[in-house]
Order: structure tokens, then sequence, then C-alpha cells
């Protein structure tokens, strides 16, 4: 008799064991098909973010046919000519324009372009000069009384380094440029290659405008020549970067 129970028990509880078993494996597996699941749209988008990305660092909405579509074509090209043109005009609207010219600031216009010009000018002039990077010549004004120079530069979206965000680099580039302008203008006299620049960056410059350069000082000490510079927004209201160099004249 306690034999056919203990045997019947040990029956119910082998079958209980089973099931259980059957169904923790079956809740198991789909635990781990919901789990493999959740991946997907976390990879769409993060796919979808890198692809992004790497589009914005080259291009934005305004700038987009400027970059795949005119680069290559001539400049003499009615579509370049015709995207230049817009750029020229959004220049003279700049409020910052009026107020140089009713300040005593004298437009000066640059001629390295035409005569081959220092190593710095053919990296703005030639290397970097094209749609979505600096499509149009910079302008620089220079006050005569307060020996004061400003420079106006367009820097495109090909000029990023992070996603619309103007490369650290191309800042000190048209920072040294401005300040060998400069040296031209106040004591008429071509800076020979800088030889030492100190850059302070203050805050992100946003891509696909215009930023403002400027001289705060000068110096010259025998054939030295020490300056004081900054970038500002398009405004002039605020300042991007902040930097000092030296020239040799």
């Amino acid at each position: 008799m306690f034999r056919n129970i203990i045997r019947n028990n040990l029956r119910r509880y082998a079958t209980t064991g089973a099931k259980y078993a059957e169904g923790a494996s079956t809740q198991f597996k789909v635990a781990s098909t919901k789990g493999s699941r959740r991946w997907v749209p976390t990879a769409i988008f993060g796919g979808s973010f890198l692809i992004g990305w790497y589009l914005t660092k080259h291009m934005t909405f305004t700038d987009i046919m400027a970059y795949w579509k005119y680069d290559k074509l001539p400049r003499d090209a009615p579509e370049v000519e015709k995207y230049e043109s817009e750029l020229l005009n959004r220049l003279e609207k700049l409020s910052l324009v009026k107020q140089l010219k009713s300040n005593g600031y004298i437009e000066i216009h640059n001629q390295s372009n035409t005569n081959g010009g220092e190593p710095n000018d053919r990296l703005i002039l030639q290397s970097l000069s094209s749609p979505g990077a600096i499509a149009i010549p910079p302008r620089f004004y220079y006050n005569p009384q307060t020996k004061d120079t400003v420079g106006l530069y367009h820097l495109g979206m090909k000029l990023t380094g992070y996603p619309f965000i103007v490369h650290g680099g191309i800042l000190a580039t048209v920072l040294e440029d401005l300040m060998r302008e400069s040296v031209k203008f106040v004591l008429d006299k071509k800076g020979e290659k800088i030889k030492d620049l100190s850059i302070s960056y203050r805050m992100p410059t946003l891509a696909n405008q215009f930023v403002v350069v400027r001289t705060t000082s000068i110096e010259q000490n025998g054939k030295i020549v020490k300056l004081k510079a900054e970038v500002m927004d398009q405004t002039g209201q605020r300042t991007l970067v902040q930097g000092t160099g030296s020239f040799k004249i």
C-alpha cells in the first residue's frame, strides 16, 4: 500500500516537473525573441543619425546645390555666378557694412588674386575658393584714423569640423589672413610667414554665415609686428575667437 502511494507521488512530481520545465523553456525563448527585437529601432535610429551626421558635416539646406551641382562647374558658369551674386547681396544687406562705412572705414580691394599673392593668400583665394567653402573673396575695410582693419568672410558648410560648426583650423587661417592684410594696410609692407599664432576659442562658429574678423591692436618693434585680432559673428556683437600673432617685415 505504502509502495503504491510513494510510486504515485513520484509519478505526479515527475510529470509536474516536466511540465514546468517545458513551460519555462518556452517562456525563456519568447522573452529572448522580444529582447532581440528591441534592438531594431535602436539600430535604425543609430544608422540614420550617423548618415545625417556625415551629410550635415558637408552641407546644409541652403548649400546643398552649391556642394553637389556648382562645385564642378567653371567659375564663369551661370549657376555659379548666380550663387555668388546671392552671397554678395547678402553681404551688402548686413547692417555691419553700413556701420563701417558711416564710421570712417573705406573698402580696400585685395589684388593678391591677380598677381599671385602670398601662400596664405592663395590658400584663401584659390584652395578654399569654391561654392560651399569660401565662395566669394573676403571684403576688407580699413580706418586710416584708428588703424583698424576689418574683414568679412563667408564660411560655407565644406569648412566644418563638427556638424554645422566651422573647423578651428579654418578660423585660425582667416584670423592669420586678416592680420597679414592689416600689416599691408597699416605699414604698407608685406608680412612674411607668421612667426607665432595663439588662438583662444570662445564660442562655436556656425557655418554658412559671414564672420567678422578685426584687429584690436597692432604694435611694431623693429622688424617684428605683433597684432591682436578677433572673430565675431556677422552682427559684430558676439566674439567667437580671439588670437595674437607676430610677423617679420
